[in-house]
């Protein structure tokens, strides 16, 4: 019986406990209904220490083979070479890894017993990456009540790569700032200076350059992932790559919906589309669900005529920022009729461009704004002015006692429940490096029922 199949059937043994358990505790039970949960329990056991045995066995073998990052076999007086070229790991992976491995040898344990998981694992050159830069520190101690997930300070910047495999803003490649002690603040002009030919004598220009400031503040980000306590007895590699994808569903989807439609309410930040001093355009259409191509075209020669006309010229950080039932409509739009070709053949397919611009589509652009609950916006940006201000660092923290509001009043009791929750923190804000970088066009009906 292979690791697997040992981990199934302890998984059933353990699912017919409670019931046996329960008829064990009876006032009436029988000596028979006793001896049925001591063996249950011995059977347990033993289950377990083949698992153990098992996964010793298959971390020897790992270790030998170093599938990750080095070749099979030690050299000659024990001392390891690592191979060249070395393993190419991002930030991001790095991350999800040593949150994995912190995860898997539980909490409270010595930073010791994570590094040499991961060598066990196959992870030798990461390992030894960590042990090497270990003494300068962690983004916190784990010293907290909740049990805290030492994530090292030099992983920190890895939550950004691991976020924007999934998110449409990060992946559009803002420009990133640091801010210090929480903020970032710098003044810009909100109006330029003008200049003039004059002839001889003649009077020089006088301008009056009006100025506001950027000022981001980081806010904070949170999400939780609840595993069962069985998780632990998965790989490393397993457990990083569930909470890789989680991770990236939970924060990367809600950054998207902030980073474009952010009220600034409480503890929420402004949206690049609720920034004020951005440009707005109002189509006209005779039938707002039905605009005719000629229409289309311009409407958005009108949005791209907003930016180069406030001396923004078009390059390679233009994105169109619109609803996935607005690229749907448009995409599927014949010349003629029904049987004509495609008006807009470029938008078809994983990499939609419109009028020359790449288009980012998300779920994060509701389409029901608006008095009509049936509206949209369509957003043309130029990327390049967009800034992503980040505090360095990232929290982690793992439990096993907390009780967790899940929503609509519905709580989860992790102790009670045989599971624990990885909590991860990250603090941001979006600013603009010049508002008329932004052109929003709101009460977009096109293919609404």
């Amino acid at each position: 019986m292979d690791l697997e199949q040992l981990r199934a059937l302890l998984r059933e043994k353990l699912g017919n406990l409670t019931a046996i358990k329960a008829k064990a505790m009876a006032a009436d039970a029988t000596d028979d209904q006793v001896k049925a949960l001591e063996d249950a329990l011995n059977e347990i056991e033993g289950i377990e220490k083949k698992i153990d045995l098992a996964e010793k066995a298959e971390a020897a073998a790992a270790k030998a083979a170093r599938p990750a990052d080095a070749p099979a076999g030690e050299p000659e007086g024990g001392q390891r070479i690592e191979p060249r070229p070395e393993q190419k790991m991002g930030l991001d992976q790095k991350l999800s890894l040593t949150a994995a491995a912190i995860i898997k040898v539980g909490k409270g344990a010595p930073q010791k017993a994570v590094f040499d998981l991961l060598d066990q694992e196959g992870y030798g050159s990461l390992a030894k990456e960590l042990r090497v830069k270990a003494p300068q520190g962690f983004v916190n101690t784990g010293e907290t009540t909740e049990g805290g997930i030492l994530v090292p300070t030099q992983l920190a910047g890895g939550i950004v790569p691991l976020l924007r495999a999934r998110s449409t803003f990060l992946g559009a490649n803002p420009t990133r700032v640091q801010l210090v002690n929480g903020a970032f603040k710098q003044g810009r002009g909100a109006t330029g200076a003008t200049a003039s030919y004059v002839g001889e004598g003649g009077l020089k220009p006088v301008s009056t350059p009006t100025f506001d400031a950027i000022d981001m503040k980081a806010k904070k980000l949170a999400g939780i992932v609840p595993l069962t306590n069985e998780a632990r007895k998965w790989t490393v590699g397993n457990i990083e790559g569930y909470v890789r994808g989680d991770l990236q569903n939970a924060l990367s989807l809600t950054m998207d919906l902030a980073a474009y439609l952010g009220t600034g309410s409480g503890a929420n930040p402004t949206g690049i589309f609720n920034k004020s001093g951005i440009q707005t355009v109002t189509g006209t259409f005779t039938n707002p669900k039905a605009p005719t191509l000629a229409e289309l075209d311009a409407f958005a020669t009108a949005m791209i005529l907003k930016l180069t006309t406030a001396n923004i010229y078009s390059s390679d950080t233009w994105r169109w920022v619109m609803s996935y039932r607005t690229l749907m409509y448009l995409a599927s739009m014949r010349v003629g009729d029904n049987d004509g070709e495609l008006a807009y053949p470029t938008l078809q397919g994983a990499n939609p461009t419109w009028k020359g611009f790449p288009v980012i589509v998300t779920n994060q652009v509701p389409t029901n704004l608006g008095t009509g609950t049936d509206q949209t916006l369509i957003g043309l940006v130029d990327f390049q002015h967009v800034l992503f201000g980040e505090e360095e660092g990232i929290v982690m923290k793992v439990s096993d006692q907390a009780t967790l509001d899940v929503g609509g009043g519905d709580l989860l009791h992790l102790w009670q429940q045989n599971m624990f929750a990885i909590l991860a923190e990250t603090e941001h804000d979006f600013g603009l490096r010049y508002a008329k970088a932004v052109v929003k066009a709101t009460g977009i009906r096109w293919g609404a029922p």
